[in-house]
């Protein structure tokens, strides 16, 4: 019998962490929960809900044992690969010796903050988060422009920045390598093949049944209401100022 290989995605808001999940779904033997330390829901796949007897909106029962909690998510004897998100407001006690475990191998999804808050003002404004392919016509949907707010945006910037040097910090001084991962890339069957390759499979798939459509790539001038306004201040912005850039 073999072993169950435990991991965890580090991700941030608007990064396509839900159609990458969906993806890695479709590899056998994998089961890739989503936000399980979600403050508003407990993100566990929609089949573990009945499974683990833990309701979505439960997050009492979740909270009350948090250690004992991640250790019924990692113990399922079905399960080839077993994984679960962690986000920025998502970092709690229980979380770091996950963090810390070298045998839970790390993945790092990661999208340039600019993008991603543009994104997520957007989503706001919309109410459209999530394009599902069995409903394409929201993707396709006149959107309007956005005030790209720069005080919010380096709220936005501090507390990713300060995320991802927690996460960094702990890899760090535990010697622990990370997959990573660009959101131009969560679409692409050879990046997770390598993905499974990295936690120990050896499946292959040519292609990913698409279940969440990206919204189509549009130039900031056509998205950003204070265009001028944007392009001025990232001109003068500083190296360490983009520190999450990277």
């Amino acid at each position: 019998m073999q072993s169950c290989q435990k991991f965890v995605l580090i991700a941030s808001p608007r990064t396509g962490s839900q159609a990458f999940n969906r993806h890695l779904n479709q590899y056998d033997g994998m089961v890739m929960h989503g936000e399980v330390f979600n403050p508003g829901f407990v993100g566990l796949r929609h089949d573990y809900h009945e499974k683990m007897n833990l309701p979505r909106e439960r997050v009492d029962l979740r909270d009350a044992e948090p250690e004992r909690f991640i250790a019924r998510i990692f113990d399922d004897p079905s399960a080839r690969f077993i994984g679960f998100h962690i986000f920025p407001d998502q970092t709690r006690p229980a979380i770091l010796p996950v963090l810390e475990d070298e045998g839970v191998k790390k993945l790092w999804l990661v999208r340039n903050p600019i993008g991603s808050f543009v994104s997520l003002l957007e989503a706001e404004a919309s109410g459209i988060w999530t394009v599902h392919a069995s409903d394409p016509v929201a993707a396709d949907s006149p959107r309007k422009k956005v005030y790209f707010d720069i005080d919010r945006f380096n709220a936005y910037l501090r507390e990713l920045n300060l995320f991802r040097a927690k996460i960094r910090s702990v890899l760090f001084e535990t010697r622990q390598p990370f997959f990573p991962i660009h959101y131009s890339d969560i679409g692409d069957p050879l990046v997770g093949n390598a993905i499974i390759a990295y936690l120990g499979g050896s499946q292959r798939l040519d292609h990913f049944e698409t279940e969440i459509l990206k919204p189509p790539q549009r130039p900031f001038v056509d998205r950003i209401e204070n265009y001028w306004e944007f392009v001025t201040y990232f001109r003068a912005a500083s190296t360490d100022d983009l520190y999450a850039f990277g």
